[in-house]
């Protein structure tokens, strides 16, 4: 009986993994000079959701190599900010169910 209950218990907690799962994906990208082709380091990165949307704003670092890792981000559409201190330097919508990964070339002035 009990080995039946655990099976049962086990069968009708899988699809709650699953959707939840699936709820959360991976985002990367990389900042990098349009000429050098360097990664461009300490930069803001914010993925903004629709303002109907529950989800929060996530904001992130560039590291040494232009870099950057967003880990649990719920698919759907993004505002995509890159600045530098008060400056803008790159603003885009992406479509986080459809790509996990943007390289973003920065024209330096």
């Amino acid at each position: 009986m009990l080995r039946r209950l655990t099976l049962l218990g086990l069968i009708l907690c899988t699809p709650l993994m699953v959707v939840y799962a699936q709820t959360f994906k991976a985002f990367n990208g990389r900042v990098f000079d349009a000429q050098t082709k360097r990664g461009v380091e300490n930069l803001e990165v914010k993925l903004r959701p629709p303002t109907a949307s529950s989800a929060p704003i996530l904001i992130g670092n560039t590291d040494q190599n232009g870099i950057f890792h967003f880990s649990q981000v719920k698919p759907g559409r993004y505002l995509l900010d890159v600045s530098q201190g008060p400056y803008l330097l790159y603003r885009a919508e992406i479509d986080a169910a459809q790509t996990s990964s943007v390289d973003i070339p920065i024209e330096r002035r």
